[in-house]
């Protein structure tokens, strides 16, 4: 429901949109409408390339994996910072919408596995492969931390960024050339870590 479909050329300023986070990056106008981050909304991240009749799904999370022991340890000391809550409010939005998803989509393909083919409605199982970083992006943004403009580091260590091992809003945020080479040489490394998985998935 409430879907439209639009062929177009994908340009500069789409991606423009697509990263504009309300509130903190301008909006873009295409056409006749204004756009923003369709995160936001997008409840089933994996649905649009469902209805496109997608057989097999290679989704890339920026959710940092932690061990049971990262994730007992404590990230802040005495009552949370403004920069902690906005970070879990965030992650609500882009990163735990796609682990719920995934998560459905496991559970679907197991289901239709166990019917037979003749009671799955024209069903069929879709391959999943999820993609995540070796490292902490939150940890690894506050490395950065310092490189951005003063009027937004002013704003960003009010909300306490310093107060917390892992300031998950600056990972969203930061923009720096630093950090996004970073992130590519992470990605790289991390893909040719998992070569062999990801041929595998793409050929079988």
């Amino acid at each position: 429901p409430q879907r439209r479909t639009e062929h177009t050329t994908i340009t500069v300023d789409h991606i423009m949109a697509s990263a504009a986070l309300p509130l903190l990056f301008p909006a873009v106008k295409l056409g006749n409408a204004w756009y923003g981050d369709g995160g936001v909304r997008l409840t089933a991240p994996l649905s649009p390339v469902l209805h496109l009749g997608a057989r097999r799904i290679m989704a890339i999370s920026n959710r940092y994996a932690r061990s049971r022991r990262e994730a007992e340890e404590s990230h802040i000391h005495g009552y949370p910072p403004p920069a902690q809550v906005a970070g879990v409010l965030l992650n609500a939005v882009f990163l735990d919408l796609l682990d719920n998803d995934a998560l459905r989509l496991e559970r679907l393909n197991r289901l239709l596995e166990a019917l037979p083919e003749d009671k799955r409605h024209g069903l069929e199982p879709v391959k999943l492969l999820v993609l995540r970083p070796s490292v902490d992006l939150g940890k690894l943004s506050s490395q950065f931390e310092a490189q951005l403009p003063r009027s937004i580091r002013f704003l960003t260590r009010g909300l306490g960024t310093r107060e917390t091992k892992s300031p998950d809003v600056l990972s969203l945020i930061l923009f720096q050339p630093d950090y996004l080479r970073a992130l590519m040489e992470i990605g790289e490394q991390d893909a040719e870590a998992r070569s062999e998985e990801i041929a595998e998935f793409l050929s079988d």
